[in-house]
């Protein structure tokens, strides 16, 4: 694996010691899916990126968007690792006066998935804790994902399931351990809000502005999943996994995800 790390518009050979990204996870990160040098939903990484910055506070430079196209004019096909941190600082929570922020890209192999997954659905259980609610951090890919890489180590120690149902603390239910969640009630698309916690994925957000059928963010609990015609998980590098089996409910893939699918495909094909 390669990595091309700058600090502002300084190209250096590996990132600093003193990083604060290193430190305390002091940064965001974007996870782009590319078929054949197109990024797939480009716009809506850049977009998450970019608004995860000002929510930080870490300079957005122009020339990143620029790097990510030399790097997709290769042509490959796999996934693109966008990495930013607020750059090197002293020791100590507060930010450097000056921000000089760090950006990273490095090249990956696109996990290959069984078919079985998008074809025949998954099988889900509840994950062992909640997240904790911050909304100063909620939507974002900020880089403190600690919750997370517990979650997906639990999930492994579940090797019949492919996602687990993670909740709030008030158990509502807000996305899986590496996705966004869906559910089909009388023939609208509800998913829940990422506003104390949670990433607001960039599939999710795609389908929000442009879904085969109505679509509502709404409060949801597992009680609501169980009695849903239909349930999904969603990101932007592995697509839409119908949901099989969750606690003692299980559903046949449903129409209106296969139509979601459908409506998808175009997105993640190469040009």
């Amino acid at each position: 694996m390669t990595t091309l790390i700058w600090y502002g518009d300084e190209a250096v050979s590996h990132w600093a010691a003193d990083d604060r990204g290193i430190a305390y996870g002091d940064g965001l990160f974007e996870t782009l899916r590319v078929e054949a040098g197109r990024g797939v939903l480009l716009a809506g990484h850049l977009q998450r990126l970019q608004q995860g910055c000002l929510q930080l506070g870490i300079p957005f430079l122009a020339s990143w968007p620029q790097r990510i196209a030399d790097a997709l004019a290769s042509g490959k096909t796999g996934i693109l690792r966008v990495q930013v941190t607020r750059g090197r600082g002293a020791r100590g929570y507060q930010s450097p006066s000056v921000i000089t922020p760090g950006f990273a890209l490095s090249w990956h192999e696109r996990p290959q998935y069984p078919a079985q997954y998008t074809q025949w659905g998954i099988r889900v259980a509840d994950a062992p804790f909640a997240l904790a609610s911050q909304p100063a951090l909620a939507g974002i890919k900020h880089s403190n994902r600690l919750e997370q890489v517990l979650l997906r180590d639990a999930l492994a120690t579940q090797p019949q399931c492919q996602e687990l149902v993670v909740c709030n603390q008030a158990g509502e239910v807000v996305e899986g351990v590496i996705s966004n969640l869906f559910m089909i009630r009388a023939g609208v698309l509800l998913t829940p809000p990422v506003t104390q916690c949670g990433v607001a994925g960039v599939l999710r957000e795609a389908l929000l502005a442009d879904a085969p059928l109505p679509v509502e963010v709404a409060t949801l609990t597992p009680s609501d999943l169980l009695a849903a015609d239909e349930v999904f998980f969603a990101n932007s590098v592995m697509g839409i996994w119908p949901v099989a089996t969750y606690r003692e409910r299980a559903w046949p893939v449903g129409e209106y995800t296969r139509q979601c699918q459908a409506h998808i495909a175009p997105w993640f094909a190469p040009e």
